[in-house]
């Protein structure tokens, strides 16, 4: 198993939204990118009053390269 340096690497100090959604595009600090074809970042409101997190994205989130549209997203639209 590889040890990875995890992803402080990537990260550019004082970084926004912005530039962290651009960092985390190049980011090979754990083994996620080898199998992913492209980031799922969050959406979203920065002044949100609630956020989720959520796990690893699944085979849907990585194709679309959109949080919540597999079958999590379908169960928080039903939530909703």
């Amino acid at each position: 198993m590889a040890r990875h340096p995890g992803a402080q690497a990537w990260v550019p100090e004082g970084a926004g939204i912005t530039r962290l959604r651009e960092a985390a595009r190049s980011c090979e600090g754990c083994d996620l990118y080898r199998e992913a074809t492209q980031t799922v970042f969050g959406d979203g409101p920065e002044d949100a009053r609630l956020f989720l997190v959520g796990e690893q994205p699944g085979d849907v989130e990585d194709r679309e390269g959109e949080p919540f549209v597999g079958p999590a997203g379908r169960l928080l639209d039903q939530a909703h």
